[in-house]
């Protein structure tokens, strides 16, 4: 196995069912050509992954891109995160199903961080994306969470929300902001939209409004430190970067002079920031255990300490996989055979030459691209129906995902 420092050196997440109820406009689920998952994760299942992941984890995180409330054995594996003495855990929601009987359970077992998604800082923003939820209906989703806290004397869990920046919402973003200081929000992750071709929304990305973008943040971060919200913040585009005069609404890939969403040799010159603080600051983000180092010799730190699960037991090496191939499945394999594998040794080797796959090259903002970089932007249907082509030619059978892209920041 590659050398390990620690016992807990690894961030876990699991999706334990493939479904949403919502169709959120920059959404996979709300994609036209899109086939839900009909795989819920069994209970046999998920005691077997985390006999073999948990004790490994220093965070769990019980969701990805589904909606975890949906999966009838959630309380059960917040049981045995609690059991297996995980550090940290804890899962991203729509809230729609966010009742009494799950909070208790979250405050029984003391699940240290739990994470809302909201959309946009005004009733009717908020409902024109996160489609069919209703604003009233997400507000009192705060207030009952707070209610039970408060009842039964527990500061647990700490109230999370992660937002996606788009044209539409980021004026609004610093109304969240106070409206999230007013619900006991004590954490805000801010996370730019990964571009999924066919929605019709691709002219939402930030990407063609760099200086609002920069701006607004910056003007969010003041507010955060002001009523004491820890804030996670994309790194800044550079003032130069854009569409040069034109809108941009699919960005060149890597192969295409859009650069490597990695950043190596091809990010752009001018005001930009170097590969050690955009590591740094990534690995700070998605919790990997990887200390702060002047220089970096990968782009990507996932293939050494992540692991995402789906319902059905196979494995993807993050949460933005969109090549759509395993790299195991707990069915038949354990977490040994599975991490020292063929799929996971070829994957790091790539990253330490720095010989990047299409999957990685164009790597979505929302991951680990960089938001310097035009890759980072380019639509995923594009890679996911190239590579399921390849792979028909191949006589291959392509994995129908239900993991992506929306992997964002829940520190």
């Amino acid at each position: 196995m590659p050398v390990l420092r620690t016992k807990r050196f690894l961030r876990v997440k699991i999706d334990m069912v493939g479904r949403c109820q919502l169709r959120c406009v920059m959404c996979h689920f709300a994609h036209p050509e899109f086939q839900e998952n009909p795989i819920t994760m069994g209970k046999d299942l998920l005691e077997k992954v985390a006999a073999d992941l948990f004790p490994r984890a220093h965070d769990v995180v019980l969701s990805s891109s589904a909606e975890p409330l949906l999966a009838p054995d959630l309380p059960r594996a917040l049981e045995l995160c609690r059991e297996y003495d995980v550090p940290s855990f804890h899962f991203s929601t729509n809230a729609i199903n966010l009742t009494p009987r799950i909070i208790n359970k979250v405050i029984d077992v003391q699940m240290p961080l739990l994470t809302i998604s909201i959309d946009g800082g005004k009733k009717e923003t908020f409902e024109s994306i996160r489609k069919p939820m209703k604003w009233d209906k997400m507000m009192s989703r705060f207030d009952s969470v707070n209610k039970i806290k408060k009842e039964r004397g527990s500061q647990y869990p700490v109230l999370s929300a992660t937002t996606v920046l788009m044209r539409r919402t980021i004026r609004e973003m610093p109304e969240l902001v106070r409206i999230m200081g007013q619900k006991g929000v004590q954490q805000m992750n801010f996370v730019h939209m990964g571009v999924i071709g066919g929605l019709g929304i691709e002219d939402e990305t930030l990407i063609n409004e760099p200086k609002l973008s920069n701006d607004i943040l910056a003007e969010c971060k003041e507010l955060c430190d002001e009523l004491g919200i820890l804030g996670t913040f994309p790194l800044p585009f550079p003032e130069n970067f854009g569409g040069d005069g034109d809108e941009i609404t699919d960005a060149a890939r890597a192969d295409e002079s859009g650069g490597s969403a990695m950043g190596e040799g091809d990010v752009p010159a001018g005001e930009t920031f170097s590969v050690a603080e955009y590591m740094n600051h990534k690995n700070r983000e998605f919790l990997l255990a990887v200390p702060e180092k002047e220089h970096h010799h990968r782009r990507c730190y996932f293939p050494w300490f992540y692991i995402h699960v789906n319902p059905d037991g196979t494995v993807f090496p993050c949460g933005s996989w969109f090549e759509f191939s395993t790299f195991g499945d707990f069915k038949t394999q354990d977490f040994r055979e599975i991490w020292t594998g063929e799929a996971f040794r070829k994957l790091r080797h790539e990253h330490l030459a720095m010989e990047h796959r299409d999957v990685c090259a164009n790597c979505t903002v929302a991951n680990m691209g960089r938001p310097d970089v035009k890759a980072s932007f380019s639509h995923r249907a594009k890679i996911r129906r190239e590579w399921m082509e390849s792979a028909a030619r191949e006589g291959a059978t392509p994995v129908q995902s239900d993991g992506n892209g929306h992997e964002g920041s829940e520190s």
